[in-house]
């Protein structure tokens, strides 16, 4: 396991809380992580886009604006 320094002072929990975080995130887990956010906000703006969830998805439910007009 490669030495973390630490530039703070901190207590015997702290660094050990600090040793398990940094034990747990590991080189290929951080890869994971961020192909997982990527995946998820691409697929997030292209529903979006493609009008597959959002405030446009009932088009045929909405009341046309002239038929609610009194003139």
């Amino acid at each position: 396991m490669s030495k973390s320094y630490i530039n703070i002072p901190m207590t015997d929990a702290e660094k050990r809380a600090f040793e398990a975080t940094d034990a747990f995130w590991t080189g290929p887990r951080l890869v994971i992580l961020c192909a997982t956010t990527l995946g998820a906000a691409l697929f997030l703006l292209t529903s979006l886009a493609w009008g597959w969830i959002g405030p446009d998805t009932h088009k045929d439910t909405l009341v046309p604006v002239h038929a609610t007009s009194s003139h």
